[in-house]
């Protein structure tokens, strides 16, 4: 499931593309995972893409403007109806309008607590692969401030047993953004770079795990 703001569904300032146009990383992503060789499904209650070429799946969960807290109040409904193995979450830009940075990781964290009520719930384990949100231009010290209390709740919430890595979009696209806000093609695909050498590992060893099981059916034939 990719989820967050405007940067999952691809949107940047003056932007007047139709939808059928708007992929961001995700397409990127999908070419990737697909090239080797693993069998996945994006999902999510919206879709945009449709005209990008090659094809991709452009199920998704970006809303443009949404802030830490609106995805909160949101994200234990759009698990209900689309329950992912895997959450890629870019979120928190759009707080620095309106919140601390301490503010703003509150919201993060009522998000993974949320995904974890759910995964209470539901007896399901989610893997949250959880980033640290890119430059802004207008604002780097409070993205700076964010990243750096985000790195800090997401080392306490894994020694207590959560499901959560971190990956660090900031240093990733660097400066490639189109309007200090959200990434260039370029910057995209350095996105999509980094959550497929965070999903590669995690997508191998689910393989091999299905692969024990399917043989040991097999001898028990």
């Amino acid at each position: 499931m990719p989820l967050g703001n405007s940067i999952t569904w691809d949107w940047y300032y003056g932007d007047s593309r139709p939808d059928a146009y708007r992929s961001g990383y995700r397409s990127h992503l999908w070419y990737k995972l697909k090239n080797a060789g693993f069998d996945v499904d994006f999902v999510g209650t919206r879709h945009n893409g449709g005209s990008v070429s090659p094809p991709y799946d452009g199920d998704n969960e970006g809303y443009t403007g949404w802030t830490t807290y609106q995805i909160a109040n949101r994200v234990y409904t759009l698990l209900n109806i689309n329950t992912p193995d895997i959450i890629l979450l870019h979120i928190g830009t759009n707080d620095s309008a309106y919140y601390s940075p301490a503010d703003g990781v509150a919201g993060v964290e009522q998000i993974l607590d949320e995904v974890d009520r759910f995964e209470n719930n539901k007896h399901k384990n989610i893997k949250v692969i959880l980033a640290k949100i890119v430059n802004l231009r207008k604002n780097l010290s409070w993205v700076n401030s964010f990243n750096q209390l985000l790195g800090t709740m997401v080392r306490q919430r894994k020694s207590n047993g959560d499901d959560v890595v971190l990956v660090d979009m900031q240093n990733t696209v660097g400066w490639n953004l189109v309007d200090g806000i959200h990434p260039t093609t370029q910057g995209y695909k350095l996105m999509a770079t980094e959550w497929f050498s965070v999903l590669k590992p995690v997508l191998s060893q689910a393989n091999y795990a299905y692969l024990i099981a399917a043989y040991n059916m097999l001898l028990n034939e």
